[in-house]
C-alpha cells in the first residue's frame, strides 16, 4: 500500500482481519501521514468518538475535537500495534504487472524488495 496516513493504516488494518500480511511504503520517517506538517493549532472537525480508526478509540473523552499532536500520537500509536510491515523512508517507483500479480518497485528505506499481490 502506499502511505501510511490514516486511509493506508486503516486500510492494513482492514488487511490483517482478513488475514493478509499488508506491506505500507510511507515516504516520510514514521507512519502518520501528513499531519506533522500540518500548522500547530489544527483541531479535527468531528469528535474523537468519529474520527477513530478501526480497533483503537482515541484516549479521553470522546466528544472532543482532537488537536494536531493527539492525532499524530494517535496514529504512531495505531501503527505500533498494527501487525504490518511499515516501511518509512520508502516511495513506490512504479508499480508492474506479472500475470494476475502486481509488483510495487520500492526506493529508499531498508529492505527495498518488490512487493506481490496479490500474494
Amino acid at each position: 500500500m502506499v502511505g501510511g496516513g490514516q486511509s493506508g493504516l486503516a486500510a492494513a488494518h482492514a488487511l490483517r482481519a482478513s488475514r493478509l500480511a499488508p506491506v505500507i511504503a510511507e515516504a516520510s520517517d514514521r507512519p502518520v501521514g501528513s499531519w506533522p506538517r500540518y500548522y500547530d493549532s489544527l483541531t479535527l472537525f468531528s469528535p474523537a468518538r468519529y474520527s477513530a480508526l478501526p480497533g483503537l478509540p482515541f484516549d479521553g473523552d470522546p466528544d472532543r475535537y482532537p488537536r494536531r499532536d493527539e492525532v499524530v500520537d494517535y496514529l504512531q500509536r495505531y501503527a505500533d500495534r498494527l501487525d504490518a510491515d511499515i516501511r518509512t523512508r520508502t516511495r513506490v517507483q512504479s508499480v508492474t504487472a506479472d500475470g494476475p500479480h502486481y509488483i510495487a518497485h520500492l526506493t529508499g528505506g531498508s529492505p527495498t524488495p518488490a512487493a506481490l499481490w496479490p500474494p
